[in-house]
């Protein structure tokens, strides 16, 4: 006699359908029990009712990420994108090896290319050095966060300072070999003077278009304030995309005018973030706390057919996965959702070449020289 099974289901708007099922327990049955034959009954069931609610627990969490965003982040337009970065499509290698396979994911359509050309642009004013300078001083660790996460291999990063001018405190370059001097320079900075938000879009603007800028690579800044910036900010924002610049983010933290920062992302076809709490700053820029692209999580499917949940990502939605690649093709599947529910989808094939294995001819001359060779020996 088949099982019968009742069905639990709920479903949650973008997120998948939850199904499992239990035992129901006859009536009659019920009325003969007792508290042994309950017990055994809830202990046959534990199992399938402890994963119904893992499942309900891992929506959960989804959906108060999912909320906390919608209130602190806004996007530029909802345009879930995600692409392989390196090694490029194709890839042929000569025996099965070991590859450390890179993507990026985020919400402003601006993934893709083969790498990041980044300006980091800070607010140096005088308010953020007051409270003991606690404002500029987590500026500076969420910098250097995000510096430490981003591929090493396939990124340049500048660092540009602002206040009432601004200034490029360093030169775009590759943070290898040289991710100590960017380091370097983001510890260098201090706070004086008022805020111009704009003088820092448009010097990093030259510097992200320069003759330092690696072709192929997207272009993209990120901009940090605390104040009321004079000038239109939202301007420079749109004059830097005019030049080419593929996205300027925009991060407020406590005391920012919201009005021009929300401009500075949507002019800027980035993603605005406000931080309330500067604590959160760090994991929000290295992404064990969110990120500034507007990204929910990216899944990835390895050629063995394993998916890969909730691949972590840098606070631009950098990831990368290790493989050990077989003979033929190896196909790698990333899938992307935004905070804003769209989804993206992108696939990479490396291949590896076949074993060299010699021909029916050759094998034929390898045994006749081989016969040969021991009739020698038995002549001898």
């Amino acid at each position: 006699m088949s099982k019968k099974f009742t069905s639990y289901r709920i479903n949650i708007q973008g997120s998948a359908t939850i199904r499992f099922e239990l035992t129901p327990i006859p009536l009659k049955l019920m009325e003969s029990w007792n508290f042994g034959s309950m017990l055994e009954y809830f202990s046959m069931q534990s199992a399938t009712i402890k994963k119904g609610f893992i499942m309900i627990y891992r929506i959960f969490c989804r959906v108060a990420i999912f909320l906390i965003f919608s209130v602190t982040s806004s996007l530029a337009f909802a345009a879930t994108s995600v692409s392989w970065i390196s090694p490029a499509d194709g890839t042929t290698f000569a025996s099965p090896t070991n590859v450390n396979v890179q993507g990026q994911a985020g919400t402003t359509g601006s993934t893709g290319g083969t790498g990041l050309d980044l300006a980091l642009v800070i607010d140096v004013s005088g308010s953020m050095g007051f409270n003991g300078g606690i404002g500029l001083t987590a500026a500076k660790a969420a910098a250097n966060a995000l510096v430490n996460a981003l591929p090493q291999d396939t990124t340049s990063v500048a660092v540009i300072a602002f206040n009432s001018s601004a200034n490029t405190v360093q030169q775009l370059t590759g943070l290898n070999p040289n991710k100590a001097s960017v380091i370097s320079a983001i510890n260098s900075l201090s706070a004086g003077g008022g805020t111009t938000i704009g003088s820092g879009i448009n010097e990093a603007t030259s510097e992200l278009t320069s003759a330092r800028h690696t072709a192929g690579r997207a272009q993209q800044m990120v901009v940090l304030s605390d104040g009321q910036s004079s000038g239109d900010p939202g301007a420079a924002a749109a004059n830097a995309v005019t030049a080419g610049i593929d996205a300027v983010h925009s991060v407020g933290v406590p005391g920012h005018n919201v009005t021009q920062m929300q401009d500075i992302a949507t002019q800027g076809n980035g993603v605005y973030t406000d931080v309330n709490d500067l604590n959160d700053l760090e994991s929000l820029f290295d992404g064990t706390g969110g990120n500034l692209v507007g990204l929910d999580f990216v899944d990835v499917v390895l050629p063995d057919g394993t998916t890969l949940l909730d691949v972590p990502t840098d606070g631009l939605g950098n990831f990368s996965v290790n493989y050990n690649l077989q003979a033929g093709a190896n196909v790698f599947v990333a899938n992307a959702t935004g905070t804003d529910g769209t989804t993206a989808s992108d696939t990479v094939t490396l291949f590896v070449s076949p074993s060299q294995v010699p021909e029916p001819g050759s094998l034929a001359l390898l045994g006749l020289g081989i016969a040969g060779l021991f009739a020698r020996r038995r002549l001898a």
